[in-house]
């Protein structure tokens, strides 16, 4: 089977899924025949990814968060940028059309890129699509429910509804749920990148791990550290210009991001502290760490995922970057159950894409 590739670019998430996927459908005999990602230039492609899938990754234009100093989201400033690009969306759903015809892929995966929704939704992209993410677990009975900043989440349900028009969807999640084919979603388990499961030697070492999606929230980090010098820290963040690695204080490292580097150091640290998003959840999870979770103000995925992953058993979350709170050795993490579901997802992805692809939708 021939298969496109478009990967929204905002989250390295999305990357993280789209690279493990592409293993899968080669260990079955399935080519990925173009590769096209979303981006808005305020977040660069990450490096790895340029020559990642065995075909040039293409760019298109993709509405992004506005951030206020790199910490919350800014929501006016986000829809109105977003609002200002349409014309930008309608060269995007071009070079969607130019792609398909020059490749012939018989599916599109849609790795939550709001253009593929919209070409599906116009009746411009007429073969079968397949769109997954954590994000359509949205919709199942399964999922944790909040009645918290329900505006935000009327917005965010109806923009997935957007990205999943006309396409089989495929949800991940943190735990088993059955699936829902009247509704044509079916669940998978998180799709973690190959190096987690190189790992050799998981250790439950002295020092947290930071992962920062915001570079802003460093001076948190930062005083944190200064009022508990006897805790070390690292911390993982996207600063431009920032140096590889940078010791801040005695008990404090800064390292500009980096994917196998962060890995290993999660196998050998005390507890994860991030931001809420998905993989970094589920690496941990897998890796048996405690998380401590404290989602992007105004950024009301993150908060339900944070929501989900604590009803899951996976850690805690907060407010504010009071690290002291993984210094309990109670704080709950994963276990057996998920690496169990986690190792079940090769098997389950492939039927979903054959499905797919089967499906005419």
């Amino acid at each position: 089977m021939r298969i496109c590739f478009v990967i929204q670019g905002e989250g390295r998430g999305h990357f993280t899924q789209a690279l493990a996927l592409r293993e899968f459908l080669l260990r079955h005999g399935h080519q990925v025949v173009a590769a096209i990602a979303g981006t808005n230039g305020r977040r660069p492609l990450p490096d790895y990814a340029l020559n990642a899938f065995g075909v040039p990754l293409q760019s298109i234009f993709s509405p992004g968060f506005h951030f206020k100093a790199q910490r919350g989201i800014s929501i006016t400033a986000s829809l109105t940028d977003a609002l200002s690009h349409l014309p930008q969306l309608g060269q995007s759903l071009n070079v969607l059309e130019q792609t398909i015809a020059q490749t012939q892929p018989d599916l599109i995966i849609n790795f939550l890129e709001a253009a593929t929704g919209v070409g599906k939704l116009l009746g411009r992209i007429r073969i079968p699509v397949l769109v997954l993410g954590h994000q359509f677990m949205l919709f199942h009975p399964a999922f944790i429910h909040s009645n918290h900043a329900r505006t935000q989440q009327w917005g965010f349900r109806n923009f997935v509804r957007l990205v999943g028009s006309k396409s089989s969807k495929l949800a991940l999640s943190f735990y088993r749920a059955p699936d829902l084919p009247n509704s044509n979603l079916h669940v998978c388990p998180p799709l973690l990148r190959k190096q987690l499961f190189e790992i050799k030697q998981v250790v439950h070492g002295h020092y947290l791990l930071v992962y920062l999606l915001n570079h802003g929230y460093a001076t948190d980090i930062e005083r944190w550290c200064q009022d508990h010098a006897d805790v070390p820290v690292h911390c993982f963040y996207d600063k431009p210009g920032a140096p590889d690695e940078e010791k801040r204080l005695p008990n404090l490292v800064f390292h500009k991001l980096h994917g196998d580097k962060f890995l290993q150091m999660m196998a050998g640290c005390r507890a994860v502290v991030c931001t809420a998003g998905f993989e970094s959840v589920s690496e941990a999870a897998y890796l048996g760490k405690p998380v401590l979770m404290i989602p992007v103000q105004n950024h009301i995925e993150q908060y339900l995922n944070a929501l989900d992953a604590v009803h899951a058993g996976f850690g805690i979350r907060d407010s504010m970057f009071n690290l002291n709170r993984l210094l309990d050795t109670a704080t709950p993490r994963g276990g057996p159950a998920f690496k169990a579901w986690v190792d079940e997802a090769e098997s389950i992805v492939i039927k979903a894409v054959e499905r797919a692809a089967q499906s005419g939708i």
